[in-house]
């Protein structure tokens, strides 16, 4: 099939659909098939489902985007959108430490992906769904507070 007919704004898609439609039926049929059209080329734009991103970068939320259950309670509730702040700077100063081997930083993104993933399943605590988010969240900023200390413990002074 030539590329030109899967466009939904290519005039060929428009002759192949129209014209049968225009011949085959009356005028009160030809209306309700172009509000069908119509109605199923907007519907496929809306259904759109967005990819998924290249690389996890380390954002717990994306208020932009539409997301989880517990993103979109992060994004309205005031104080765990104060948490999830915080989050992002503990995060990116772990990340931030120049001791922290690639490795490291890779182990970090993958722990901080993890726990993203495990604070979306929140969503099955029903009506406690704040209790636990906030909860998750305060677990991973103590994680993440103590990152350089329980990574890089001090050296014992003799």
């Amino acid at each position: 099939m030539p590329r030109s007919l899967l466009n939904p704004v290519s005039p060929h898609l428009f002759r192949l659909l129209l014209i049968p439609a225009v011949w085959a039926w009356g005028r009160w049929r030809l209306t309700r098939a172009l509000l069908l059209l119509m109605a199923g080329l907007g519907t496929s734009a809306a259904l759109a489902i967005p990819p998924p991103p290249d690389s996890f970068d380390g954002e717990t939320i994306r208020c932009q985007v539409a997301g989880s259950a517990a993103t979109v309670l992060i994004c309205r509730d005031a104080e765990l959108t104060a948490l999830d702040r915080q989050l992002r700077q503990a995060f990116r100063a772990a990340l931030a430490d120049p001791a922290l081997q690639a490795s490291g930083r890779a182990a970090l993104l993958r722990e901080q992906e993890q726990w993203v993933v495990a604070m979306d399943q929140c969503w099955r605590a029903g009506e406690q769904l704040r209790a636990c988010v906030k909860a998750s969240q305060s677990q991973r900023l103590r994680q993440l507070q103590a990152w350089p200390a329980t990574r890089h413990p001090a050296p014992v002074q003799p």
